[in-house]
């Protein structure tokens, strides 16, 4: 059978024209579903508030992306609202202050607490600045910020805020010695965390203002509790900060081995964070804990490494017991050179670290007397408005009884007066005892140094020598352990009465700490400055310890430093006399050395030795 193909006539046939038509509407349409699979899968970029809630929520986690979600946020920063710009600029000052550009950080969180729409954000900005100012010893201005964020915070309702700023109220506070009010804030944070923290951050606040404070005398389930509870992904540091408390408490409480064994568990971790400060924290306690346990070249490495990572031109306590632990390992190695070296050093970063301290306290003080002056003048102020209101009364009202009230306000401004003249002698009376010493009433370390430089600039301009004398009383220690501190105290008192019966009213006498003192004689030999020290010698171990211990008699061991060795320059007089005061002690106690010339000691235990 044949096969038949049926064939389209032309007119039923569609035309070229309406193909065409056809396949370009697929197209069109397949372009369509293309871009709208592609618009689906790629998400919209993020929008500038939502990259600063982001940058904020990260900051203290993850540093790389935080770094770049600020530089992304700086290319589209003239097209920010005033209140997102305020965001960025805090967020920038918070990072400044992170890795330790203080200045930096400064200028723009200053901006933002005295300029931010945003009353949350001031309140924000006002609590860095505190850790800020801090941080670089503007502790004057650190207090004056520290009484703004206290004005605000009862109307803030910012849970987290709120606990920030609570945190760097207690830590602002610890650092100058007003352990109460720190503890108190920190109690107040680990009571009531806001949601996603927990008693972490509080609890390291709490355990620092109890060891600054020297209370820490055990160690409270509560800290291992708020250890366990570190978790958050802001809470590392505040962990590693209880770490570093705790390793103290265990080498202050004879258990170095302990100490060694947390931090070096933790210490890499703790460098990864790139937080210099707590660093060199960690290092100085394990140099520390080193020592005690004898491994010289461990305590060498990590006193080296918290020397090194302390922030630079700051001396800290982690960079004074660095220098200090240093000196006692080249002592105990025999590297004369390398322990004076250090030893210097180490003067050097005790004296600032102890300035410091003060500062701090001085700074509190001042603040607190500013306030109150403060108090006083608009209570002033309301008394006069008062004044004038009930003058402009008087007209109205009986002449005997207008009298009356006028007597009434002019007494409450004499009172007034008299509480500002008050405020002004407190203030110069803090300033008299922050030069003086609490127990003895001679000069304390600070104003000793600042008035031996003085006599010593003046020796150097007219040409006479000086010389300066150290001593300390021998086997002080064992008072203070036999008989207690109330007789270490008298003991002390009474040798230091002795002493200035001896000297005369130009002489520069102070305490340097513990039972350790100095004297700086003017215009003086060096011949002169050893019979001087033989007679002050000879004097305390004269002398009865105390009128109650009558058999009770300590000695003193005598080093003499001149400027005839040694040139006009305090800290290198000191360091002299120090090591003359070493050879002493090392010679058998209660005897003078006068330099490094290698004098026989004045004591009747050695000239016995020797004749024997």
């Amino acid at each position: 059978m044949s096969q038949i193909t049926m064939i389209p006539s032309r007119r039923n046939r569609p035309s070229d024209a309406v193909r065409r038509m056809a396949r370009l509407c697929g197209l069109v349409l397949a372009g369509w579903l293309a871009f709208a699979v592609v618009a689906h899968a790629v998400p919209a970029p993020a929008t500038p508030a939502a990259m600063l809630a982001e940058a904020d929520a990260i900051k203290a986690r993850d540093e790389g992306r935080f770094t770049r979600l600020l530089q992304d946020l700086g290319a589209v920063e003239k097209s920010l609202s005033p209140r997102d710009l305020s965001m960025l600029h805090f967020l920038r000052g918070w990072r400044a202050t992170w890795i330790g550009d203080y200045e930096s950080g400064r200028a723009l969180l200053e901006g933002v607490a005295d300029n931010s729409p945003d009353t949350v954000l001031r309140f924000r900005a006002t609590a860095t600045l505190i850790n800020l100012l801090g941080n670089g010893h503007r502790y004057e201005q650190a207090f004056q910020r520290l009484a703004k964020l206290q004005e605000m915070l009862p109307s803030i309702r910012d849970h987290k805020a709120r606990f920030q700023g609570q945190g760097e109220a207690s830590q602002l506070l610890s650092s100058a010695g007003q352990d109460e009010q720190a503890e108190a804030y920190a109690r107040d944070m680990m009571a009531d965390p806001p949601p996603g923290e927990s008693i972490c951050k509080g609890a390291q606040h709490l355990i620092r203002a109890r060891r600054e404070g020297g209370h820490l005398d055990v160690l409270d389930p509560i800290f291992f509790q708020a250890l366990a509870s570190c978790t958050g992904p802001s809470d590392e540091v505040f962990a590693h900060a209880i770490r570093s408390d705790i390793a103290s408490f265990y080498l202050t409480h004879g258990r170095p081995a302990d100490a060694v064994k947390l931090l070096t568990m933790y210490r890499e971790p703790m460098r990864a964070l790139n937080y210099p400060v707590l660093l060199a924290e960690f290092d100085a306690t394990l140099a520390q804990s080193y020592l005690k346990l004898g491994q010289l070249a461990d305590a060498r490495r990590s006193a080296l490494s918290a020397a090194s990572v302390a922030i630079r031109n700051e001396f800290t306590d982690s960079r004074r017991t660095a220098y200090d632990v240093l000196y006692q390992v080249e002592q105990q190695l025999g590297n004369v050179g390398a322990a004076l070296s250090y030893h210097e050093q180490f003067m050097l970063a005790d004296k600032a670290y102890l300035d410091d301290i003060s500062a701090r306290s001085l700074a509190f003080q001042i603040v607190n007397q500013q306030l109150l002056a403060r108090k006083a003048e608009v209570d002033a102020l309301n008394k006069q408005n008062e004044i004038l209101r009930l003058t402009g009364a008087l007209a109205r009202k009986d002449v005997e009884t207008g009298r009356l009230y006028i007597f009434v306000l002019l007494v409450c401004l004499v009172a007034i007066a008299w509480l500002l003249l008050w405020l002004r002698r407190s203030q110069l009376r803090f300033m008299k005892l922050a030069r003086r010493d609490g127990l003895t009433g001679i000069c304390n370390r600070e104003h000793f140094v600042d008035q031996s430089e003085r006599v010593l600039a003046y020796g150097a301009r007219s040409d006479r020598g000086a010389c300066l004398i150290l001593f300390d009383l021998d086997h002080f220690k064992n008072v203070n352990d036999t008989y207690g501190h109330a007789v270490g105290d008298e003991t002390l008192k009474r040798a230091v009465d002795v002493c200035r019966r001896a000297l005369h009213a130009c002489d520069v006498f102070g305490r340097l700490g513990g039972e350790e003192f100095a004297v700086l004689l003017s215009d003086c030999s060096p011949a002169q400055a050893r019979a001087r020290a033989e007679q002050l010698r000879l004097s305390i171990a004269a002398t009865s310890a105390t009128q109650s211990l009558p058999h009770l008699h300590v000695t003193a061991s005598f080093g003499v430093g001149s400027t005839l060795q040694c040139g006009f320059e305090l800290h290198r007089l000191l360091v002299v006399a120090d090591a003359a005061l070493y050879r002493a002690k090392r010679a058998g106690r209660n005897c003078v050395m006068v330099g490094d010339t290698g004098d026989i000691p004045d004591s009747p235990y050695l000239a016995s030795e020797a004749r024997g």
